[in-house]
């Protein structure tokens, strides 16, 4: 599934710059190149995916008009997007040792630990994203649904969609998977 996130990436990329939607070309080009990092990384499928998959329909969603159209669309999007994007963070921090593996004793018998961590990266995410959205707005003038309301509403699907993603991993853990791909069949 997340290699089809990338080829709908690739293809998305392609249409628009075939009608000369340049903005959404470099959008689509970016979400590629962060979902071809994510598979270079060999990181678990189903995280790879999930990223994969919100990624690509977070930003369809913009050049379809869903942001300005479908009024409460930006709430599930927030929440899945940051959600999948911090598990993805979370698992590539420990391929790169700089967190420790899931089997370790520490973070297996300490799943809350888990948790949290993936909570945290997930309003890190959140918070970066908000600063984009100002400096957006505010220095290069693109258009975009800011304001108060939206930046809190934003941070606290942010929240929940990290706390279910890192539910997740702590799930994933606790059956004995690890924060890499497994080893492909012959």
């Amino acid at each position: 599934m997340g290699d089809v996130a990338r080829l709908a990436a690739a293809a998305a990329a392609v249409v628009c710059a075939v009608i000369g939607q340049w903005d959404d070309v470099a959008r689509f080009v970016v979400v590629l190149g962060v979902l071809v990092l994510s598979r270079t990384a060999k990181l678990p499928r189903p995280f790879d995916a999930a990223m994969g998959v919100t990624l690509v329909i977070a930003t369809v969603a913009m050049p379809a008009g869903w942001y300005e159209t479908v009024a409460w669309a930006d709430l599930p999007i927030h929440g899945t997007a940051t959600g999948a994007i911090a598990a993805v963070v979370v698992m590539a921090l420990i391929r790169v040792d700089y967190l420790p593996p899931l089997q370790g004793s520490l973070l297996r018998r300490r799943r809350a630990a888990i948790v949290m961590l993936v909570v945290m990266v997930g309003f890190t995410v959140g918070v970066l994203w908000e600063f984009w959205e100002w400096v957006a707005t505010h220095v290069a003038g693109i258009v975009m649904v800011v304001g108060y309301t939206d930046t809190v509403a934003d941070l606290a699907m942010d929240g929940a969609g990290a706390l279910l993603a890192g539910l997740g991993v702590a799930a994933w853990a606790s059956q004995g998977h690890s924060s890499q791909q497994p080893p492909s069949r012959p």
